[in-house]
């Protein structure tokens, strides 16, 4: 278990601040706070009043804390952490424990992601359409009915800002400057084409810097941004009671990678740790600095499009939602983190993606009401990744496996898979009461999901081709390594298992998968500003198949992971209190998660199974408070008790797969026990001609686990220790409406040291990978609204 007394220390410091400051007395308050309308049950609702845990943001919100991107959003959100096994463009979501351990671009997030309705399941593009957003709604617990497969943790949705017709003509101009030579820009302008029939939105979004982490061997910094984007959006009235919202985005992606951090582990006597080749990370790096022999660079470009149809009719509407995106991802990373070439990977996918929604959303006057449609989605994958091992020797040179290690050359891996998910939903709402009602959800989905090709080949380090494992393995027995270590070899030296090279494929297959999914909850009114709710939901995210590297042609059950599956039940209280100046949201909760899937690194081989089973419990409490009209504070408190109830992974120590560990009793992955955020904007006007306004936000994780072994056999570094985040804005809002903005804004202002990602290489490798965070950075902001 992890040391809990710094934690221990922080809450009692932060707690009574955060409650003296947030509970102030009702007689100081002097201005409501403003409703906040959501569409997370597919329709426009006021969030105090649905049986459901979400956080929302405008855009406003957005701009005040200075979130630029999904990673900074989970600051402010309870119990919700995200790690980055890549940097910013491959998040990794956890909500209330709910996570993976999958970094293969081939996986979909248990967090489903949409933006504007269109679900996002490729997860290297999760990061690129961040910009004109009208407001970020996160949805806590699975989200069985209305968002369906992938969705067993939540949902996060986008929505970006559509053209109103008739709107006056508008937009803004923003432009920035920020240490690391940070140039951002971004704008926007909208008007009404067509009286009463159409308008246009136009948007753009651009964000350069240099790069926070320093090669010490020279040259160029990496760790950089170098990010653009633009979309168009048109809102068509046709008539009365039919309009069109059409929204095209284009993003692109290409700076220099994040680079990892490796911490040697095979200790050497007189010399301390070390990796394979006998590398040291030098004491003399700072936090953010290191030696790469590869400058890593990243290229990920999206085209996305959606289209919903609304037709209104005196008690009913029907709304179509299409949407098709296309996205294509190159990443190169020098994965061990050091000036010798022990494991270089060039990753990259291609995406391509379409979905239909079709639903009926009744407006009777009546006790009843329901959302009721059809849903379809078909996406196709292709993965070419490329791994250099082991070029530098090893400090087993000499003994015959160090002399078969430097001959394993590159490994050129390619998969294809084809996944098509049909389902049919309703959610139904009925008023058993005045002040009591009843939500009930089904949903009925089908999965067909198909690996249509997949090589594993050997090439040498000119990139000649040496041979095939897959197909092709030539020891014909599960075989979880590239080659026969020399101790299993008859002749005592070793030999590699590839068979003659090929770019055939190993035989194909598919799996069908049905599920029923949906929610129960029964909500009570006690007064117009107190509601309880209770709720039951069942979700589940789809199977997949094993996207890292293996040796031998797999069996489905083998290279397949079955679906995951959580049960989750909710109290909640919704409040607000002194006359509307008062808001506190809270939910307590349980999960049966089961067959949660894993991916479990052994040497230089990749496995992906399902877990036996987890409980998660805990609660989160949200609070919103105005104590003056210049005043508003926000905080959030969140805690989480996790542990795998079953769960047997690998012993890495050994080279024999079928040794297993006993994990029962381990915390869950990013599941840190407490979080804690707080938030507070105060505005000073300055004569007639200006408004100051001050913004200061911080957030604390507790510590976390990597991995789910643990401390258990070497993992005990696999982990991120407890740390507060700080961040500020000052703001001079001028000119004659107050529509000139200069800004000075910071964040991590401690420049606070931390990890947010890490993984155990030692059985393959000899060290332990790690992503930090990003350190302080700060710039200037002007924005120019009209």
């Amino acid at each position: 278990m992890m040391p809990k007394n710094s934690a221990v220390k922080s809450l009692k410091i932060a707690l009574p601040v955060c409650l003296a400051l947030c509970l102030a007395s009702a007689d100081a308050l002097a201005q409501q706070l403003e409703e906040i309308v959501v569409t997370a049950q597919r329709r426009s609702e006021s969030v105090q009043e649905i049986p459901v845990a979400v956080t929302s943001m405008s855009g406003e919100e957005l701009e005040l804390f200075n979130d630029h991107n999904l990673f900074d959003v989970s600051e402010q959100v309870p119990n919700m952490q995200v790690s980055a096994p890549y940097g910013e463009l491959q998040p990794i979501f956890s909500i209330r424990g709910v996570s993976m351990s999958d970094y293969n671009s081939n996986q979909s997030s248990p967090i489903g992601v949409y933006v504007d309705e269109a679900y996002i399941g490729a997860i290297f593009t999760h990061g690129l359409n961040f910009f004109d957003v009208e407001r970020i709604e996160v949805l806590r617990g699975p989200q069985g009915t209305l968002y369906g497969k992938n969705a067993t943790g939540g949902a996060i949705n986008i929505i970006t800002r559509t053209a109103e017709v008739d709107g006056p003509f508008s937009g803004n101009i923003k432009a920035g400057y920020g240490n690391y030579n940070a140039i951002t820009a971004s704008g926007a302008i909208e008007g009404t084409l067509v009286e009463n029939a159409l308008a246009v939105r136009v948007a753009f979004n651009y964000a350069q810097d240099e790069g926070f982490y320093k090669n010490a061997l020279g040259g160029e910094n990496l760790a950089q941004t170098d990010f653009g984007s633009a979309r168009i959006s048109l809102n068509w009235q046709a008539t009365d009671a039919f309009s069109a919202i059409l929204k095209y985005t284009r993003s692109n992606s290409s700076p220099r990678s994040n680079p990892p951090r490796n911490e040697g582990r095979i200790p050497i006597p007189g010399v301390g740790n070390v990796d394979i080749t006998g590398y040291q990370r030098p004491a003399s790096l700072g936090f953010h600095e290191g030696q790469f022999n590869k400058v890593g660079e990243a290229d990920v470009e999206l085209d996305l499009a959606s289209l919903m149809l609304t037709y209104d009719m005196a008690n009913f509407s029907i709304v179509s939602v299409s949407s098709w995106y296309e996205a294509t991802y190159f990443q190169g990373v020098d994965t061990d983190a050091s000036p010798v070439t022990l494991l270089e990977i060039d990753w990259s996918s291609d995406t391509n993606a379409y979905s239909q929604d079709l639903r009926f959303v009744s407006e009777f006057s009546g006790r009843m009401n329901f959302i009721a449609g059809f849903y379809f989605d078909n996406e196709d994958l292709s993965m070419h990744n490329l791994l250099t091992l082991y070029e530098q020797p090893t400090i087993l040179v000499g003994t015959p496996l160090g002399n078969l290690l430097t001959e394993f050359g590159m490994v050129d891996q390619r998969l294809e898979t084809e996944k098509k998910s049909a389902a049919a939903y309703g959610q139904f709402r009925f008023t058993l009461a005045d002040q009591l009602g009843l939500d009930v959800g089904l949903r009925y989905t089908r999965d067909k999901n198909a690996l249509t090709y997949v090589n594993i080949s050997r090439l040498d380090f000119d990139g000649n081709p040496l041979g095939s494992w897959v197909p092709g393995n030539i020891t014909g027995t599960a075989v979880d390594n590239a080659f026969l270590p020399p101790e299993f070899d008859p002749a005592g030296a070793g030999f590699y298992i590839d068979g003659p090279y090929t770019l055939d494929s190993a035989p194909t297959f598919g799996k069908t998968e049905s599920e029923l999914t949906g929610k129960l909850s029964l909500d009570y009114a006690f007064t117009d500003q107190v509601m309880s709710y209770a709720s039951y939901s069942h979700g589940f995210r789809s199977g997949n198949f094993n996207g890292g590297l293996y040796y031998v042609p797999r069996p489905l059950e083998e290279a397949y992971a079955e679906p995951e599956f959580v049960d989750a039940y909710e109290l909640g209280l919704k409040t607000e209190l002194a006359d509307g100046k008062l808001r506190i949201n809270s939910a307590a909760f349980f999960y049966d998660y089961t067959d949660q899937q894993f991916v479990n690194v052994v040497g230089v081989a990749t496995f992906l199974e399902n877990a036996g089973g987890s409980d998660i419990w805990g609660f989160e409490t949200e609070l919103w408070a105005q104590p003056t009209a210049n005043l508003s504070l926000q905080a959030s408190v969140g805690w989480l008790h996790t542990e795998y109830t079953e769960l047997e992974l690998a012993n890495t120590v050994t080279p024999d797969p079928s040794d297993q560990i006993d994990l029962a009793g381990n915390q869950l992955i990013s599941a840190p026990e407490w979080n804690l955020s707080f938030a507070a904007d105060y505005q000073l006007p300055v004569s007639d001609w200006g408004v100051f306004v001050a913004h200061i936000d911080t957030n604390y994780q507790d510590a976390q686990w990597f991995s789910a072994y643990n401390d258990k056999i070497g993992y005990g570094q696999i982990r991120q220790g407890a740390y507060w985040l700080a961040n500020g804005r000052l703001s001079l809002l001028f000119c004659p409406a107050n529509n000139c903005i200069l800004s000075a804004w910071m964040k991590n202002i401690t420049d606070e040291e931390y990890d947010s990602y890490a993984i155990n290489v030692q059985a393959g490798f000899g060290y332990d990978y790690y992503l930090s965070g990003p350190p302080r950075t700060y710039g200037l902001e002007f924005n120019y609204l009209f």
